[in-house]
């Protein structure tokens, strides 16, 4: 649908719409920071109701517009002096250095006031201030005021001729790599065209035919010895047969060495010591006799355990405090 050819132009298209917004970009932020500026300089009364007011409103935009090509211009010169191979150029870029920096605070400041009193930001700080803390929103007023001449600055420091080199190259890198990739296309278009041609000789076709009458004869002797699959029976036997499964099953009746019983006490006696005799203890509320270990497990009969007895009525429970009164009488 899209050949490589196109979807680099369309690529290559993009990049150059970057650069051009990229050189645009400095003019684009003077504009909009004289009229910032413009706002400053005459407290917000920028009308052309009269001619006073036409004048008072058209000179506060150019001085807008000229302390922004004035930061734009002197960082542009610190830069070309600085980028110079004389160290005692350095010392000459200190003058419009600082001439740049207080071009950069007025702007800074009528970009500033024009936040806080211009009102034309009161409901972006008002929303910020509901869910960010009240040095975010100093940051973010801060932030309106100072970011259109320290752009100027930036952009004026750093040369935009380098993206303008860096697009020339990668675009003479790729057309050569889409140059490369259109001629491989085309040869494989020209051999696919020459083979629908090469079908269409008599040899060709003819030869075709010929391996047809040969896998033809072959299924229908297949099919005359029994095989009515064609000879794909044979096809499947070549495939590596898989091995059944083999399961080892586990016999639960495995037969364990069992363990000799302990020595009983009267098999460790002394020799002229009388045997021991059983004792009987309790052990846990229950009766029972410790009786020499013979090595054969002993069933354990554990009595039931004892039932609740009904609470009395009121009537055996009077009759019982009667008679204990009476005890106690006589």
């Amino acid at each position: 649908m899209f050949s490589l050819k196109r979807m680099l132009g369309i690529h290559q298209g993009r990049e150059r719409l970057d650069v051009l917004i990229s050189l645009v970009l400095p003019g684009f932020l003077m504009v909009i920071s004289s009229y910032t500026n413009a706002w400053a300089f005459t407290g917000g009364n920028l009308t052309f109701s009269t001619w006073a007011e036409t004048v008072n409103t058209l000179d506060a935009v150019f001085r807008g517009l000229f302390v922004e090509a004035l930061v734009f211009t002197c960082f542009k010169l610190v830069k070309m002096l600085c980028s110079a191979k004389d160290w005692r150029l350095y010392f000459a870029a200190l003058i419009p250095g600082f001439v740049g920096l207080v071009a950069v605070i007025v702007s800074a400041g009528c970009g500033l006031a024009w936040v806080i009193k211009s009102g034309s930001m009161d409901w972006m700080v008002h929303a910020i201030a509901q869910y960010l803390p009240s040095w975010v929103v100093g940051v973010f007023q801060s932030g309106m005021g100072l970011l259109f001449p320290v752009s100027l600055m930036v952009l004026a420091i750093y040369d935009l001729g380098s993206l303008i080199e860096e697009h020339i190259h990668r675009g003479i890198h790729l057309r050569s790599l889409a140059m490369r990739v259109q001629s491989a296309e085309h040869h494989q278009t020209m051999l696919s065209m020459a083979q629908q041609e090469a079908n269409e000789d008599a040899e060709i076709q003819n030869s075709y035919k010929d391996m047809a009458r040969v896998n033809a004869r072959q299924a229908v002797d297949a099919a005359r010895n029994g095989d009515y699959t064609f000879g794909f029976a044979k096809v499947t036997e070549q495939l590596p047969a898989s091995g059944p499964t083999q399961v080892k099953r586990i016999s639960p009746n495995m037969s364990y060495p069992g363990l000799s019983a302990p020595p009983t006490p009267n098999q460790l006696r002394a020799p002229g010591v009388p045997p021991i005799a059983p004792q009987a203890s309790y052990i846990n509320g229950q009766y029972t006799t410790n009786v020499a270990p013979t090595g054969v497990t002993q069933p354990i009969t554990i009595p039931p355990a004892p039932m609740p007895q009904p609470e009395p009525s009121m009537v055996k429970r009077a009759l019982s405090w009667m008679g204990g009164a009476t005890n106690g009488a006589s």
